[in-house]
């Protein structure tokens, strides 16, 4: 009872002291482009309130979390990291409190998409943002396909709009692809990144988008808005967004080809030592220890995060029939050559088989990996006849 007469004080303190947009109030979507770091590679959504009159100057953004803050990391691979609305100047003499000046000074392009919204929708955002930046209301779970800094203001402009929003179902880009797919996209650059999070992530995020689920990318939700429109009282139908400024264009940055060039040596490296000492690698020795140790412990850590962890993103992982958490099992087992442990080899030839036609159905990205997995097809045989012979073979 407490809590929600604190909560209806709260939110009539809230309108009282609302401020009421004047007619030269604007609103708009600010779509950023990449960046450098991981949690830049996909852009940016943010929603940008501007009223001259009353010299507001707002950008909300809902892609704020701290570093800083105690088991971050730890929160992260759990997939309890809670993130923030947070609110600030687009524009401000002293750029350290300017959110432009940030963006530029990462080189990122940014791009302002005016909503054509009456005065009684601009306002309702106002409020809907101003009541969801209260220190009781910013914080939400991040999930990264499903609630994120894109998706936010796409629910946001729609319930300001009160459903009248009607967005463009003849748009073939928006449709018949994944999540993987839309991520793969921005990561054509980062190889490491895109291996790492093909491999950590599983089946969930390959179910085909509908056009709203797509917009988990800021940039098709800048297409989605672009070609949407809005229906009027009377039955009229407008474009939603009334103009498109481009406020900041990002220079392009070379791919660095000596960067992918050393992403491929490693990644061939298993197969190119299998193929180079072919004669001095002896079955069940460092060579074969070592790629049981390696694809048992990754088996593992993605275990962890299928059982473990709150995503939603890394259940049914069938990465994990190349790398196989009971290869470290069978590592322990291989000195004393239990005759059953030939089966094992066996069994884990069919997986590997197996995980490549699902790596290849539903093209995960993990183009890499098709070293690793041939050299692992032929020394899982070898040591199937390792074990059966008890020798060297």
């Amino acid at each position: 009872m407490r809590r929600l007469l604190l909560l209806c004080l709260l939110s009539f303190s809230f309108l009282a002291r609302a401020q009421v947009l004047s007619p030269q109030a604007k609103v708009s979507l600010l779509t950023v482009g990449p960046g450098t770091d991981i949690y830049t590679f996909f852009g940016h959504t943010a929603i940008w309130i501007y009223d001259p009159v009353l010299g507001l100057d707002q950008v909300y953004n809902y892609g704020t979390f701290d570093f800083r803050a105690s088991g971050f990391y730890w929160n992260f691979l759990r997939g309890n990291l809670p993130y923030q609305l947070s609110s600030g100047p687009l524009d401000y003499p002293d750029p350290r409190y300017s959110q432009l000046e940030y963006w530029k000074s990462e080189n990122r392009g940014v791009v302002e998409q005016v909503l054509n919204f009456t005065p009684e929708q601009k306002q309702r955002l106002f409020e809907l943002m101003e009541f969801n930046a209260l220190p009781q209301n910013k914080t939400y779970q991040y999930r990264p396909y499903y609630d994120n800094c894109s998706t936010r203001p796409r629910d946001k402009v729609y319930e300001a709009a009160q459903g009248s929003i009607r967005y463009d179902s003849t748009d073939a880009f928006l449709v018949g692809r994944s999540y993987r797919d839309w991520m793969n996209d921005y990561l054509t650059d980062s190889p490491w990144s895109r291996v790492g999070l093909n491999l950590a992530l599983g089946y969930p995020i390959d179910r085909i988008t509908t056009m709203q689920q797509a917009a988990y990318i800021p940039n098709n939700l800048l297409r989605l808005f672009d070609r949407a429109q809005i229906v009027r009282p009377d039955g009229r139908k407008e474009k939603l967004v009334l103009r498109t400024n481009t406020l900041f264009k990002a220079e392009p940055q070379p791919t660095s080809l000596l960067w992918i060039a050393a992403f491929w040596l490693v990644m061939a490296s298993p197969l190119l030592i299998l193929i180079l000492r072919r004669k001095q690698i002896k079955a069940g020795g460092t060579f074969d220890r070592s790629l049981l140790f390696i694809t048992g412990l990754f088996g593992i850590i993605h275990t962890l995060l299928w059982f473990g962890t709150q995503h939603g993103i890394t259940d049914w992982n069938y990465s994990m029939f190349i790398t196989n958490p009971f290869n470290i099992p069978a590592l322990l087992l291989l000195s004393r050559k239990p005759r059953w442990l030939m089966y094992y080899f066996i069994a884990a030839m069919v997986f590997l088989v197996a995980g490549v036609m699902l790596e290849i159905l539903f093209w995960k990205g993990t183009y890499g990996m098709i070293f690793l997995t041939v050299t692992l097809f032929v020394r899982y045989r070898h040591l199937a006849l390792y074990v059966k012979k008890g020798q060297s073979v």
